[in-house]
This record gives C-alpha cells, sequence and structure tokens, in this order.
C-alpha cells in the first residue's frame, strides 16, 4: 500500500468512471453507430446529444461531487447488516474487525483475509460501493476504500481540483465507510437475544440484549469460493471427462448437501449489493448433530492377551464376508485369486482402522492396566514411549522387534477362524496359507511405517 501515487489513484477513479459511462451510454452508443451507417443527421444529433449528458454526468467534478454529498447519504455500509435478517429491518450496519484469532476448529469474519464491502440504501446511489471497491495501483491488491479510511497520502487531491474541496470529499467518503455511531438503532425487524448476565439472572432480571446481524461479507466470500471450486472451467472440465476414454481424467470437485436460501425475494438488491450481487442466494452447509460413539465401539478386555479375537472378527465382518464368498468358490481361477486378496486387504483395512483409533483417541498409557501382550502394546499404544518413566517401552518401541509377533498372530488368527469355518477344506489352511497372510500383513506394517515414519496404523 505504500507504493501507491497519487497517479495510480488518478487513474483508478477516471477508469471507474469511464467503465460507468460506457456501461451506461452503451444504447446510445449503438444508437448513434446505426445513424450514422443509415446517415440519419437528426438521429445523430439525438444520439451525440444523448451521449453529451452521460459524458457530463461522468465527468469527475459532476459525478464525485455528487457522490460525496448526495449518494454517501444514502447508503450505509459494513461487514454485516440488518436487512440480511429481514428485508424491512430499518436497523444500522455494522463494519466488523477483530484482532483476536479463533480456534482452528472455528471459522468467522476475521479468518477472511480481505472482506468485499456490503452496502444496501437507495439503489440509484449504490454505484458509490463499487466506486470505495474499485482497485487501485498495478498489482490491484488494494482498493479505494482502505486508502480513504486510513487517510492515505496518495489521496491528496484526487478528489477535486480544489484541495479544500479533495479533503472535503474525502472525509464525506470516509464518514460514510466507517459508519461510525455512539447509539447505533436496531429495528422491530430485528431480532434479539436476552443472554443472562450470572447466574442470579433470572431473579435479578439481569440480561443483555444481544442483536444478531447477518454476516453478509463472511457469506459472499464463501459464496465465492464455493462457486470457485464447483464452476471453474477447469473443475467443468474434469467432470465432463469422467467418461471419456480418451480424455485425460483429473480429480475433480463435487460439493453435495449444499442448500439455498434466498434473501430479498424477487428484489435482492434491497438487501444489500453483495446480496444483489449473488442474486438472493446464500449457501447453507450442512448442520448436524456431532456423531456419537456408539456402544459398538471396539473394546479390549483387560484380561485379553491379544487383540486378534472373535471380537476383531465381528468388527471386521465386512472382509470376512467376502472371504467366506471367495472360500466357497469351487473353481480356482485368476478371478477368484484376485477377489481373495481384495478381500483379505478389507480384512486387513479394517484392522488397521481399528488399531489407529485405539492409537490416535484412547489416552497414552492405556495399555498399562491391560494384560495384552507386549507387542501388541508396542503396536496400539506408540504415544505411552513419551510418558515420563517410560524409557524401557520407548527403548523397545523403537526397536521395532515385535512387528513380528504381531504379523504371526494375525496370521494365526485368520487361518485358525477359517479352520473352524470350513471344517470340511480345514487342511487346506496349511502353512503356504498362512506365509501369505503373513507377507501381507507385513506388507500393511511396512506401508504404515512408511506413512508414519514409525510402525503405526
Amino acid at each position: 500500500m505504500q507504493d501507491i501515487t497519487r497517479a495510480d489513484v488518478q487513474a483508478a477513479i477516471s477508469g471507474f468512471l469511464n467503465d460507468q459511462f460506457l456501461k451506461k451510454a452503451e444504447p446510445d452508443i449503438k444508437r448513434l453507430e446505426k445513424a450514422e451507417t443509415e446517415q440519419n443527421e437528426a438521429a445523430i444529433a439525438a444520439a451525440q446529444e444523448a451521449l453529451a449528458q452521460w459524458r457530463h454526468k461522468y465527468s469527475a467534478p459532476i459525478w464525485l461531487d455528487d457522490a460525496a454529498r448526495r449518494m454517501a447519504g444514502q447508503l450505509k455500509f459494513g461487514s454485516h447488516i440488518s436487512k440480511g435478517i429481514h428485508p424491512d429491518a430499518k436497523g444500522d450496519n455494522v463494519n466488523f474487525s477483530a484482532d483476536t484469532p479463533l480456534p482452528e476448529h472455528l471459522i468467522g469474519s476475521q479468518s477472511a483475509h480481505a472482506l468485499a464491502l456490503d452496502a444496501n440504501g437507495n439503489a440509484a446511489a449504490l454505484p458509490l460501493a463499487a466506486f470505495f471497491n474499485t482497485p487501485v495501483g498495478a498489482a490491484q491488491m488494494v482498493k479505494l476504500r482502505q486508502l480513504i479510511t486510513q487517510n492515505h497520502p496518495a489521496l491528496q487531491g484526487c478528489f477535486a481540483d480544489d484541495a479544500a474541496l479533495s479533503d472535503e470529499y474525502q472525509l464525506l467518503f470516509q464518514a460514510a465507510l466507517i459508519g461510525a455511531t455512539d447509539a447505533p438503532i436496531t429495528h422491530e425487524r430485528n431480532k434479539q437475544i436476552l443472554w443472562p448476565r450470572g447466574e442470579q439472572a433470572i431473579v435479578h432480571d439481569d440480561y443483555i440484549c444481544l442483536v444478531p446481524l447477518y454476516p453478509s461479507a463472511l457469506t459472499h466470500a464463501v459464496y465465492q469460493q464455493i462457486n470457485q471450486a464447483r464452476y471453474s472451467e477447469e473443475n467443468k472440465l474434469a467432470r465432463d471427462n469422467r467418461f471419456k476414454k480418451t480424455a485425460e481424467h483429473k480429480p475433480y470437485v463435487s460439493i453435495t448437501q449444499l442448500a439455498i436460501t434466498k434473501l430479498g425475494g424477487t428484489k435482492p438488491q434491497n438487501v444489500s449489493q453483495l446480496t444483489s450481487a449473488q442474486g438472493g442466494r446464500n449457501y447453507l452447509l450442512p448442520n448436524l448433530p456431532p456423531k456419537l460413539q456408539s456402544s459398538k465401539a471396539f473394546k479390549i478386555s483387560a484380561v485379553a492377551v491379544t487383540i486378534f479375537n472373535k471380537r476383531l472378527r465381528y468388527h471386521s465382518y465386512r472382509g470376512w464376508i467376502e472371504f467366506d464368498e471367495v472360500i466357497k468358490a469351487k473353481k480356482s481361477v485368476m478371478a477368484v485369486r484376485d477377489q481373495r486378496k481384495l478381500a483379505l486387504q478389507m480384512i486387513l483395512a479394517e484392522v488397521f482402522q481399528i488399531a489407529e483409533r485405539i492409537q490416535t483417541q484412547w489416552p497414552a498409557g492405556w495399555s498399562r492396566d491391560y494384560q495384552l501382550s507386549m507387542a501388541e502394546k508396542y503396536w496400539l499404544d506408540p504415544d505411552r514411549a513419551d510418558l515420563e518413566g517410560e524409557e524401557a517401552f520407548k527403548a523397545a518401541c523403537d526397536a521395532g522387534d515385535w512387528a513380528g509377533e504381531v504379523i504371526r498372530s494375525f496370521a494365526l488368527w485368520l487361518n485358525q477362524w477359517l479352520k473352524e469355518t470350513h471344517t470340511a477344506i480345514a487342511e487346506d489352511f496349511d502353512e503356504a496359507e498362512e506365509s501369505e497372510w503373513r507377507r501381507a500383513m507385513a506388507s500393511a506394517l511396512r506401508t504404515s511405517q512408511r506413512r508414519f515414519g514409525r510402525i503405526y496404523a
């Protein structure tokens, strides 16, 4: 912002006024071109007169004077607006700013890098909001409103040839942007929340009245980010190519469970400028209750010496169902063998998901009160190694020799259950089969080790 010069500001203002002129005068420009083609002198004169009026309206002295003296008094600016709660609400808007960061799991207006400026009031004065949002400088990273609110020295003499008049306009713009008031106004259409002050609030009738405002600047940022993710050219191309055999397949974004609420009905401009830019649409993300841990969560008995037991088989039943179907197949063709590998990977995936939950959600050191083998304690309770007084545990855990015992336990568990379930072919599950289960488990452990830098699920 320090690099912004007076010439940058003047160029930005000139560019804005020229854009406004071209936008408003476009019908008359086309009318003039047509009249010149037809050599219709009367039509040429009428179009030229109309264009002259547009040029006069959007000349800097005329437009800036009107903006400062009329428009600035007819708009309410803010990041949180009253009309977002109800279109007929006539309370004040608020420009929210907070330096206090939020916890990582929460987001708010202060989470956004740069919020847009919202405004409502007389729709005819809304071009002033666009004027304040005009980018300044070669990098286009600074908005004119930022310079105005910070009294940037580059603004000197930019709003009028007369220095005193330019300063007066700047003060009027600044007052409109800040919107500071000692007595903010609420309205009967705004909602109110009575927040109790202390445990005896009811007895003492001691409440503070909260008036929530709609965070239109934040919801606009969310709206833009969701639209960019869903409708960008790159995402649309990736989605269109997903069924084309010859096209390159890339991942694409698909946002589900998204609802839309419309503000302002058929006239969203009555709510605010940003709401109008969104066509009144505001995205609603899922507001779901937290998922509670069910009573069917995997548990380990305090006296169990291994987790490879009937209970683990119950919790990894999907893979077992697949495995049983493969075992029942009469022919050992390639397709059946591939299906058996897939079923084995499903069992391993479910076993490792359970292990990960134990490792990450159970408190470090939980295994002290259990009778599990030390090998499985090293595997399932790795954070215990970081506790005070657990130096021996850490040394054994880091050595990794325990992995072999975990691998053997898994292979024995799998083979034993196959023999008991398929008694007619129990002899088929011999050393060769058990070796295959060992190799699969060892590979899964190595993969997890590469992923986490230690043997971990």
